[in-house]
């Protein structure tokens, strides 16, 4: 009775009241000049709303891991396109439904050209809906493949905060990792498993499809709470951000849904923020 009623009034005075009256600006004094932004899940709808953002702020270098490279490639076409971008657009491929991609993709990064610049990373949970070529449930992969790229990728975001500023004017922005999230982790269920009530991912436990949903945008929060602590994020900030009911993500509400072009606001204000160490992000407020 306790969840639901909570679940009712985040709905009623917080969830509708932001979708239908918040206005999500970006934070255009935000110089981003000779900084290098690697974006995941970057070739259609939020990821690459995100990435044409960071393009208008005059981003450097965006690196795009996108599953399909001949997508990815039209998303570089497209970002150029509409931005009139200069700078330097890499596609590298990314598959989030295999852990061998996902290590193959952290390794090549600690290797390519932008390792050695000041760098902010923001990465997106998208995965395809199938399933993992490990044996996970698709919605498992949203959680299991981000922290592992995560936490492959802290030691490359490390390196970058010993790094002399850019350019002499340049403000002090230190590296992110933003991990996507969302407000449906407030729908999750606790499930009782021996003596103990939590939200599982293991397999044997019985899940509906959507309670499998919500279990893993409670794991993303716990994922940037979690990573947020290890020694090798010392120095770099780690968030988690819900960038709101969006069309691309939503058909059924898709009246009161956001357009990607709004709903990413939310996660380049969570990349380019000072948050404190784990923090959930929300209609580009600390929640």
């Amino acid at each position: 009775m306790g969840h639901t009623l909570s679940a009712l009034g985040n709905l009623f005075f917080t969830f509708l009241p932001d979708q239908f009256f918040n206005k999500l600006e970006l934070p255009v004094e935000s110089d981003l000049t000779d900084r290098t932004y690697l974006i995941t899940g970057s070739n259609t709808g939020l990821g690459l709303a995100a990435a044409i953002h960071l393009a208008h702020l005059n981003a450097t270098h965006l690196v795009l891991g996108v599953r399909d490279s001949i997508k990815g490639a039209k998303a570089r076409d497209e970002i150029i396109a509409q931005t009139k971008f200069s700078g330097i657009i890499d596609v590298w491929e990314l598959d989030m439904a295999t852990f061998d991609s996902v290590k193959s993709f952290a390794e090549g990064q600690k290797h390519s050209c932008w390792f050695g610049r000041r760098t902010c990373q923001r990465r997106d949970c998208e995965s395809r809906p199938v399933g993992s070529d490990d044996g996970w449930m698709g919605e498992d992969v949203n959680g299991i493949a981000a922290g592992l790229l995560a936490v492959l990728l802290l030691p490359v975001l490390q390196a970058t905060t010993k790094l002399p500023l850019p350019h002499p004017d340049a403000s002090h922005m230190p590296p992110h990792l933003t991990i996507t999230g969302s407000a449906g982790q407030l729908g999750a269920v606790s499930r009782k498993t021996g003596n103990q009530y939590s939200p599982s991912l293991e397999r044997t436990v019985e899940w509906t499809a959507g309670d499998r949903h919500f279990v893993t945008k409670v794991f993303n929060s716990f994922l940037a709470r979690e990573i947020s602590t290890l020694r090798k994020a010392e120095g770099v900030v780690v968030n988690v951000v819900d960038p709101g009911l969006s069309r691309s993500v939503s058909y059924l509400f898709r009246t009161i849904a956001w357009p990607v072009s709004k709903g990413s606001i939310n996660m380049v204000h969570a990349l380019l923020s000072p948050t404190p160490p784990g923090a959930y992000i929300s209609s580009c407020e600390i929640h």
